[in-house]
């Protein structure tokens, strides 16, 4: 799912219980990527300002002076983000969207590598504020990550016995495996991948048929068809084909549009 997102430049919304390795998960996706990693914890306290940046005025020059928020990054690892209100958990919007930060009039452009993972806790909704529909629906997929089988955790001991360590991934073999231009060459191949008529008017069925579903009370937006056109190319390209059958629409119909729905009480 991860790498998915990162072919069709989409972001990803992470949730699990704690402890599952989903902060693990985004600093090894940066890493492969040589990518610049950044973390933010989010709280109710958290202000806009907190994520995109602040002016402060420079006595020494005279002048006033931008001071970068966390969000100018590649990889932007939004931790617990339903913990903080809407006010905050907006200032993603535009960032999400349109890959700029727009502040006291002046618009700054991020990374063309820039990703929002965000976490949230499936469990706890004490002191959590829900995510807007707007907010959610422009992440390209919700994934949802389990707890480990038993054989699994067996393994997961055995390696941490032998010595894992997740804060020095370098130690576990896991380097840099793609340049940015590399990637920005793999992004065009994906968008090469040929779709016929017949599957695009499966993926349009698809989502119409949430629209007018009695058990929904909101269906998926245009841009969650846009996401599975392009999450299906994606994955096909992944599969080593240079088209899309059904079943790679299948395969991406539940992570795609699971948090595009509203359900009927």
């Amino acid at each position: 799912g991860l790498l998915l997102a990162l072919l069709v430049r989409g972001h990803v919304l992470l949730e699990g219980v704690p402890g599952t390795a989903k902060t693990l998960m985004a600093r090894t996706l940066a890493a492969a990527l040589d990518a610049e990693f950044t973390r933010i914890q989010f709280t109710p306290d958290l202000l806009p300002s907190d994520i995109l940046g602040t002016t402060v005025y420079r006595a020494d020059r005279g002048e006033f002076e931008f001071r970068q928020g966390p969000i100018f990054t590649d990889t932007l690892l939004a931790d617990e983000v339903n913990r903080a209100p809407a006010k905050t958990q907006s200032a993603l919007l535009e960032a999400m969207e349109e890959r700029q930060v727009s502040t006291e009039g002046t618009t700054r452009q991020l990374s063309e590598r820039f990703i929002v993972l965000a976490t949230q806790n499936p469990v706890e909704y004490e002191g959590t504020y829900p995510l807007p529909e707007a907010q959610l629906d422009r992440f390209f997929v919700k994934l949802e990550v389990p707890l480990p089988s038993q054989a699994v955790e067996a393994e997961l001991l055995r390696r941490v016995d032998a010595g894992f360590d997740p804060h020095h991934l370098d130690r576990a073999g896991v380097t840099a495996v793609i340049t940015a231009e590399r990637l920005r060459a793999v992004r065009e191949e994906v968008a090469a991948v040929r779709i016929t008529d017949a599957v695009v008017g499966y993926i349009t069925a698809i989502v119409a048929s949430t629209r007018t579903s009695p058990d929904l009370m909101l269906g998926a937006s245009p841009r969650g068809s846009i996401s599975l056109l392009a999450g299906s190319k994606a994955l096909a390209a992944c599969n080593g084909r240079d088209y899309v059958l059904p079943d790679d629409v299948k395969d991406l119909t539940l992570p795609v549009l699971r948090h595009r729905l509203m359900r009927r009480p």
